[in-house]
């Protein structure tokens, strides 16, 4: 079915569209001239993602989660969806084919951006899945079952309404909270979920996605691919500057490469690489060396898209061979039966920003890190590695590697010192506080800080504990 019908909301104001339009050609030759093909990406992307994988209500999906990230384009965007092509294709009023951008769906890899790729050409990367899944009749994390039988010291009714205050929205309704789950002593003990989605949802990690590429880069240093304080395995930097460079640098984001991570705007490394490249770690490779490495912290998803690579040759350099390591040596481990990585159109892995995962899986994998990597006897990752992934870097006391520390208590003055966190746009959060055995899941699709909302659901949630 074609659903062209999803422009009607821009259209229904032709005053605002034809004000849009007349803006947008006065400042043609601006840099918002550059924004657009940079939202045409984003929006087809998104919307792809977040209609055919997490079922999202195309309406509510472009009206309240897309188009405000990309202001004042979505009301020059034509969108269609075609549901038998599982594609998504969007262009603008004004130059219409010239910065259009179509996404493809692909059961179990998520959506790609075409780039003049065919979508026979994606089909073709693909591997046999792998069959894993979980029973319904154990209690998670083991399993399919749902919430723990009520523990006793558990204030259940301050929980509860610490949880509803997470979906208070505000005076500008731009909160958005999507699930929040709660673990506590290993057991999930609340959840609570939008009315777009449910327990079975998948939600985008956004930068969250950097916690699992370090992830991924622990499991290869555990089973000897790679030392992360050796030079990072990079062929184009082979007898540079960049040659000093390390992996360690990577994770830590101190590479001292030069990168913007900005997206929309002149410097717009970062949108320019997830919607406008096929490749995403290929721009980053060839950035100038503007610092020493090691010694300034510069947030990159460039840098994290480049782990995702080494981590792909260091397993063979197909897509195939990173589906097949994750699942079987990581998410299967773990008990998440239904993860999506995306990849991007030449076949790496989209590792700065595209893993989804339900709130109960993210939960999963924030309770490995709360566990020293063990998984209920089975040591999955090491406790050299969580030792060397939270501690913090040199460049960034706040930063380990691609995980959010609470050194000093600087980010969460509120949370004890040993807190830590994966962290992502719009306030994607799993955040682990040990001293309560505690892991706390907020996903969403906020458009406002986070950082006090996040310590005041926190506090509302440590004491309802015992």
């Amino acid at each position: 079915m074609d659903k062209s019908a999803i422009d009607q909301p821009y259209l229904a104001n032709p005053i605002k569209t034809c004000l849009a339009l007349l803006c947008i050609m006065l400042i043609s030759g601006c840099s918002k001239i550059k924004d657009i093909p940079i939202g045409t990406g984003y929006a087809a992307k998104n919307i792809c993602s977040g209609y055919f994988m997490s079922g999202i209500d195309p309406d509510i999906l472009t009206d309240r989660f897309i188009s405000p990230q990309i202001e004042p384009l979505p009301l020059l965007l034509d969108i269609t969806i075609n549901d038998d092509q599982q594609t998504v294709y969007v262009q603008d009023k004004i130059f219409r084919k010239r910065f259009s951008a179509e996404a493809y769906y692909r059961e179990g890899f998520g959506c790609t951006l075409l780039h003049d790729s065919t979508t026979e050409e994606l089909d073709a990367q693909l591997p046999t899945p792998l069959p894993y899944q979980l029973t319904e009749q154990l209690p998670w994390p083991m399993g399919k079952g749902g919430i723990a039988e009520p523990q006793s010291d558990v204030n259940y009714d301050a929980l509860n309404s610490a949880i509803e205050k997470g979906f208070t929205q505000n005076e500008n309704n731009t909160r958005n909270t999507m699930a929040i789950a709660v673990v506590h002593n290993n057991q999930l003990i609340a959840e609570q979920y939008a009315p777009e989605i449910n327990a079975n949802t998948k939600m985008i990690g956004w930068s969250m996605t950097k916690s699992f590429v370090s992830t991924l880069i622990g499991l290869l240093q555990d089973r000897g691919f790679l030392d992360i304080t050796e030079p990072a395995p990079v062929a184009e930097w082979i007898n540079t500057e960049k040659e000093q460079i390390t992996t360690e640098h990577l994770l830590h984001m101190a590479s001292g490469l030069e990168w913007f991570e900005e997206s929309q705007g002149p410097n717009a490394d970062q949108g320019y690489v997830l919607h406008r490249t096929k490749d995403f770690s290929a721009f980053y490779t060839a950035q100038p060396v503007v610092e020493e490495p090691g010694t300034l912290y510069n947030y990159s998803t460039g840098a994290s898209s480049l782990l995702g690579r080494i981590a792909q040759e260091q397993l063979g350099g197909d897509l195939a061979d990173t589906y097949y390591f994750i699942q079987d040596a990581f998410f299967h481990k773990i008990n998440i039966d239904d993860a999506v990585l995306e990849f991007d159109t030449i076949g790496q892995p989209g590792s700065g920003t595209y893993l989804w995962l339900t709130a109960r899986d993210w939960a999963r994998m924030g309770l490995l890190y709360l566990n020293n990597g063990n998984w209920f006897g089975n040591q999955v990752l090491s406790q050299q590695w969580i030792n060397q992934a939270l501690t913090p870097s040199p460049s960034n006391p706040e930063y380990g590697a691609q995980i959010w520390l609470n050194t000093d208590k600087t980010v969460w003055p509120s949370l004890p010192e040993s807190t830590f966190a994966f962290l992502g746009h719009q306030q994607q959060t799993v955040i682990m506080v040990p001293e309560h055995n505690l892991v706390v899941v907020r996903l969403g699709y906020s458009f406002e800080g986070g950082a006090d909302k996040l310590e005041k659901l926190m506090a509302g949630i440590i004491a309802a504990l015992p």
